[in-house]
């Protein structure tokens, strides 16, 4: 009787991960099953085409930039790259892909913003904004390398065109 017991409650937690769309649990993830998601209040999302310099870097205007995401669309050779732009709470700016590390290549691995959070629309797992650009590995927003030079943040045309194979099957808005 004690193995049924134990294998049954093995099954409900690889149900529970299985679920998720992965292994690891956000921190942050309660507020998205225990809160009340009639209440939850999402942002109207703003969509930017960013700046092309000479030298084939894109570039993201800071002075626009908030704590609500910008979303970036990069065409890379006719796949939409897109990037999440945000002012993070420290008044640092922060860029990442938009779709989740562990879950692409998901259709549905891409973020929104509700109640001030970024929610992968795969997974269920929340973010908030500072983990832009700052956490590696596990469900959350694909870091890409940048550089913030003078009010822009600036990436490699030649980085986005790599990432674009992470978005051929990605589902997420662009406008």
């Amino acid at each position: 009787m004690k193995k049924g017991k134990i294998f049954t409650a093995l099954m409900l937690v690889t149900a529970g991960i299985a679920a998720t769309g992965c292994g690891a649990v956000s921190t942050n993830s309660a507020a998205i099953k225990t809160g009340d998601l009639q209440a939850e209040q999402n942002s109207i999302p703003e969509f930017i085409t960013p700046d092309l310099s000479d030298d084939g870097t894109v570039l993201v205007d800071t002075s626009i930039l908030t704590a609500h995401p910008k979303y970036v669309n990069y065409d890379a050779g006719g796949t939409t790259v897109q990037m999440i732009a945000v002012k993070a709470s420290d008044d640092s700016y922060r860029l990442s892909l938009n779709t989740c590390q562990s879950c692409n290549p998901s259709p549905r691995a891409y973020f929104k913003e509700k109640n001030g959070r970024l929610v992968c629309q795969n997974c269920g797992n929340t973010f908030t904004m500072d983990s832009v650009g700052s956490l590696s590995g596990g469900c959350n927003p694909m870091n890409i390398a940048y550089e913030t030079t003078g009010d822009h943040l600036a990436v490699k045309k030649t980085d986005l065109n790599r990432y674009a194979e992470k978005f051929l099957s990605w589902k997420g808005p662009t406008e």
